[in-house]
């Protein structure tokens, strides 16, 4: 894939660039599911502002990545971003978010790949020492997702949000790169015991990052 700046199995995550945003766009006003802030009417024009705006200062405070297929049959096709957000740079922390999309595209576990490739990339390349996540408390999709991930529970925000004419609180999740390295190596021999053979699994092994044989 093009200026993929890490890869997967099944998908990549590449800058953004001002040709994806028709595609952001249609994706939030396309939205469903109230948890994921949807329907919100957003124009291709306001989110061409916004990568553009990415790179506006260096070290940037915050990275987006657009999350892309490489499969044969839709190489290339944008289904989400990863995003880091609130980079210390200092401190080496920062907050991870990803959005899939649309909605007909989660449950196939894009969104673990998705996420375990951000992670690699704010580990491995950007060598961060600490990542915080905040799940809206319905959520419970992305809460549960991010325990997988190797997050803890690190507390909550009390009627931050409302919903349905009542306030719900927000989550709070932390995560070390050693807890992140152990999740990894649960979520790598996870995949590559679903591959159809031997072969396959090796290839995957070689196209993962973070492959737990290696030096971290």
């Amino acid at each position: 894939m093009a200026n993929a700046i890490v890869s997967g199995a099944r998908l990549c995550l590449r800058p953004l660039d001002r040709e994806d945003a028709n595609a952001l766009a249609s994706f939030v006003t396309a939205e469903t599911e109230t948890v994921m802030g949807g329907r919100v009417p957003v124009s291709p024009l306001a989110f061409e502002r916004w990568i553009a705006s990415l790179d506006a200062a260096s070290p940037p405070p915050d990275i987006s990545l657009a999350v892309c297929l490489i499969d044969a049959a839709e190489p290339g096709h944008l289904i989400g971003v990863a995003t880091l957000r609130n980079i210390d740079w200092v401190n080496r922390t920062a907050e991870t978010g990803i959005g899939i999309y649309p909605a007909t595209r989660r449950g196939q576990g894009y969104g673990a790949e998705a996420k375990h490739l951000l992670l690699s990339y704010a580990f491995d390349r950007l060598h961060l020492h600490a990542i915080h996540a905040t799940v809206w408390e319905p959520n419970t999709r992305s809460a549960a997702a991010v325990i997988r991930q190797g997050y803890r529970p690190a507390g909550r925000t009390r009627w931050s949000d409302p919903a349905h004419g009542t306030f719900r609180d927000t989550l709070y999740f932390d995560l070390l790169r050693p807890e992140w390295e152990a999740a990894h190596r649960e979520w790598m021999a996870r995949s590559v015991a679903a591959l159809p053979d031997a072969v396959n699994a090796a290839d995957a092994k070689a196209e993962v990052p973070g492959d737990p044989t290696e030096p971290a």
